[in-house]
């Protein structure tokens, strides 16, 4: 019970990446959604709690 209290407090998630993966590291997979998100990145921003300043802090 322990390892899941640990888990549980952690700020940083525990995950694992396929290694199959990293041929999508330098392409863009859905370009029309990319462009959507940072469309609306401009408008809206960020939100405060995802800032890197925020997340500095922590």
């Amino acid at each position: 019970m322990n390892a899941l209290k640990e888990i549980q407090q952690r700020k940083i998630p525990i995950v694992r990446v396929e290694p199959s993966l990293n041929k999508y590291d330098d392409k863009v997979v859905f370009p029309e959604k990319l462009e959507k998100a940072n469309e609306m990145l401009k408008k809206v921003g960020i939100p405060k709690h995802w800032s890197a300043t925020t997340l500095k802090q922590r």
